[in-house]
């Protein structure tokens, strides 16, 4: 699934903190789901690897490497 597919679905979850991380676990960007469209468009096209939910409120998506 690619990062954009899964953070539209998330889009109407405002209070719901989502952090992008490398495959290595270095974070990216964290950002309310709402405002997914401030991601920029290279990462969107990434492949997500891994959810992980932390708590009711946060979530991180592991990105696979870009091609």
């Amino acid at each position: 699934m690619q990062l954009s597919e899964l953070l539209v679905t998330l889009s109407g979850n405002k209070g719901l903190f989502v952090t992008l991380t490398d495959t290595t676990g270095v974070e990216i960007i964290t950002f309310n789901a709402g405002g997914y469209e401030a991601v920029e468009s290279d990462l969107g096209t990434r492949e997500v690897e891994k959810i992980t939910l932390n708590g009711l409120t946060q979530m991180a998506v592991a990105l696979k490497d870009a091609p």
